[in-house]
């Protein structure tokens, strides 16, 4: 779903429309939709403190006579789109670049959800740029590892129907059970990327573990670390994390407990419903580590592994990440999820 305001200024012509949105910073871009020829696709998006979830679409465009007869008469209009889940930020820029167009160019507008002349209600304080990172990166993970839940092949069914049977051990060689046995390492890898990230983004904005940044006198940096900090192709947060591994509990809780305080360990010495089991997520996380082990370094694959199996796996991995973003949401005040 997204939010479309589209203005109809009456005398503007097109290469001032354009001249305004690149003004405010939109860029050419292509667009799936097919515009009426001659139409100038942009995009803005701001990337400074997670500003932008989607960033706001806008293209000037020649309106249709239907358009023209509703809306006001005009050579061309200027149509802006950004999603429903869009940031603040982008809800912002889109009411800002309508209002200000209206302001220099005139003419009425319309908003596919409140109406005529209508902006989007904005709430600008929302959430802090710690939210608003946390969010970023815990869509994108959660969004990855539900799209290879989605997608998992069934395993074949000739060779299901041996289960139980004498020829049950044949059910074992079904080929679909070596692809469940290669994706194990795919939710730790969203697992090691959820978490580093979210060490990145907290650090950046948390102001105890600045002060402590701003203290580590003794603390060296290595000669390709401070080339790449100079022409800013990595950041300081960046090579605070990669003092740390984030493929373990450990590891994890070494870093999060290190900068922040907090207890990872603890957090994940409880039990949680897992489908119909409930148990220990520590030791459910213990076991995924272990298998991805077996599988990257030993190359073992267990002919006993079940697409259910993989499955749970996934959720245990999506379970771990609401875990987290509960915590932070709970201690920090801060508002991360929809």
């Amino acid at each position: 779903m997204s939010i479309e305001i589209t203005l109809y200024p009456p005398t503007a012509t097109r290469n001032e429309l354009v001249a305004f949105l690149k003004a405010r910073g939109y860029r050419p871009c292509s667009h799936l939709w097919d515009w009426p020829t001659g139409t100038a696709n942009l995009h803005w998006f701001e990337t400074s403190d997670f500003t932008s979830f989607d960033g706001v679409e806008a293209s000037v465009f020649t309106p249709s006579e239907e358009q023209r007869a509703e809306y006001g008469l005009c050579d061309w209009a200027v149509h802006t789109r950004t999603r429903a889940s869009a940031s603040e930020g982008d809800r912002h820029e889109q009411n800002e670049a309508i209002r200000l167009a209206r302001q220099n160019f005139k003419g009425d507008f319309y908003n596919d959800w409140y109406g005529k002349n209508r902006y989007t209600p904005v709430d600008l304080n929302d959430r802090t740029p710690i939210a608003r990172g946390l969010y970023l990166i815990r869509e994108r993970a959660v969004d990855h590892l539900r799209a290879v839940r989605f997608a998992l092949p069934d395993p074949n069914p000739s060779m299901q129907n041996l289960l139980g049977t004498r020829l049950e051990a044949l059910a074992k060689a079904d080929p679909a059970r070596v692809l469940y046995n290669a994706l194990v390492p795919f939710p730790l890898a969203a697992l090691e990327h959820f978490f580093g990230q979210a060490f990145r983004v907290l650090l950046r904005y948390d102001s105890k573990a600045q002060q402590r940044l701003r203290s580590q006198d003794g603390r060296k940096v290595d000669f390709p670390d401070a080339l790449a900090l100079a022409d800013r192709s990595i950041s300081i947060e960046d090579v605070v994390a990669n003092w740390y591994s984030f493929q373990s509990i450990e590891s994890i809780h070494k870093a999060f407990n290190d900068w922040f305080g907090i207890d990872v360990w603890k957090l994940f010495r409880r039990r949680r419903k897992l489908g119909q089991k409930i148990g220990w997520l520590e030791k459910r996380f213990s076991t995924l580590i272990d298998f991805r082990h077996a599988i990257v370094h030993r190359f073992e694959v267990d002919p006993d592994f079940t697409k259910d199996d993989l499955q749970e796996l996934i959720d245990l991995s999506i379970l771990l990440i609401e875990t987290f973003v509960d915590h932070v949401e709970q201690s920090r005040g801060e508002k991360v999820r929809d």
